[in-house]
């Protein structure tokens, strides 16, 4: 009996057991539950809060096309001039009236210009042909020695202009003489010397017979000679522009024959003549520009050709268009031509009148001046 309680007290222990175990394994109350739950079940991730979103880059809008502006017309080509002078463009005189005329081309139209100096006769050609091949707009000669190299070259140079000054009988389609009436501002040169001598002897001083020399020459000695035919006027051609030294002992010789005026067209042998009648104390007539200032005590006046201005006004006409290849003569109307004042004599007031009124006769053709190419003495 004793067994059989204690066996069944075991049995109920058993079974209680059984019970409570079940009864643990539905609440999941048990520490040992709980411990499993936080080790076994893997933790569910933080909430990330969301990343502020960048803006997206907006795409660049598309730049219209900007407006073209208009290109620039290129400008013209740019005017090309050459001048060639037989003598020195220091010269105080012809070479260097036509020099200073380049810088005034440059200023006036925009041109280049380049020039040669003291250029021999047997180059003349070859300075002609070197400057047109070097694309030259225009070449000038300064002179009537030019005429027949540029009547020469300028066939072979169509696109070149070629001008020469002093030179009548040049025309072609792209050539030109430059002829101003200097007979006529010579003849005026004549009255005024006419009316300065005291020993009524004139002298007259050239570098060369050539024909526009000798036409101004011929009206310088009829000139005088209107003032009074007893006047004696001597002329001579020394062969040179350019040696001052001949000039002045020409001068001399001419001085000591009693000739107390003494004109000139010699260009740089011309201020020889200058100097010889500045310490001989006799009066000189100057030519081309007003010279003056070479001896102001000396140079009773001056023979105004001016050749700066004759150059300007020639390669005016080409830059304008109005070049025509003709002949291109200028009057004593024209400023190219003219005396310049009456100084240091007592009665330049009484010379300035006579001038005027020969002027004056010559305009309206009242007075004539014949253009004597042959010398008559």
């Amino acid at each position: 009996m004793k067994k059989r309680l204690i066996l069944l007290i075991a049995m109920l222990g058993v079974f209680a057991l059984f019970v409570g175990a079940c009864s643990s394994d539905d609440d999941g109350s048990s520490a040992d539950a709980d411990t499993a739950v936080e080790t076994d079940t893997p933790a569910e991730p933080a909430e990330e809060e969301p990343a502020e979103e960048e803006p997206a880059e907006e795409e660049p809008a598309e730049e219209e096309p900007a407006e073209e502006e208009p290109a620039e017309e290129e400008p013209a080509d740019q005017l090309r001039v050459a001048l060639v002078l037989p003598g020195s463009a220091n010269d105080k005189g012809f070479n260097q009236l036509a020099f200073e005329a380049l810088p005034i081309l440059e200023s006036t139209f925009g041109a280049e210009t380049a020039f040669s100096e003291m250029t021999p006769v047997n180059e003349f050609v070859q300075a002609f042909e070197d400057y047109a091949n070097a694309g030259y707009d225009i070449v000038i000669g300064q002179g009537f020695e030019f005429g027949e190299i540029a009547a020469e070259v300028a066939p072979e140079f169509p696109d070149t202009i070629f001008l020469v000054t002093n030179h009548p009988n040049t025309a072609g389609p792209n050539l030109q003489g430059l002829q101003p009436a200097s007979q006529h501002a010579a003849f005026l040169a004549g009255v005024a010397s006419g009316m300065a001598t005291e020993t009524l002897k004139v002298g007259g001083i050239a570098g060369f017979a050539y024909p526009v020399i000798v036409a101004q020459m011929e009206a310088w000695a009829l000139g005088a000679k209107s003032v009074n035919p007893d006047i004696e006027a001597t002329i001579i051609y020394l062969g040179t522009f350019d040696d001052v030294e001949a000039g002045k002992e020409s001068a001399r010789a001419m001085i000591s024959t009693d000739i107390d005026v003494i004109y000139h067209i010699a260009d740089a042998a011309g201020l020889g003549v200058i100097q010889a009648a500045r310490e001989e104390g006799v009066y000189a007539v100057g030519w081309g520009g007003d010279q003056n200032y070479v001896a102001p005590e000396t140079v009773l006046t001056s023979q105004i050709v001016d050749q700066t201005l004759l150059v300007v006004e020639a390669v005016r006409a080409v830059y304008d268009g109005t070049f025509d290849g003709q002949m291109r003569f200028f009057s004593l109307a024209s400023p190219v031509l003219g005396l310049a004042p009456i100084r240091g004599i007592d009665n330049a007031a009484e010379i300035e009148a006579r001038v005027a009124e020969v002027e004056a006769g010559i305009l309206d053709g009242s007075i004539e001046v014949p253009f004597i190419t042959e010398p008559t003495s």
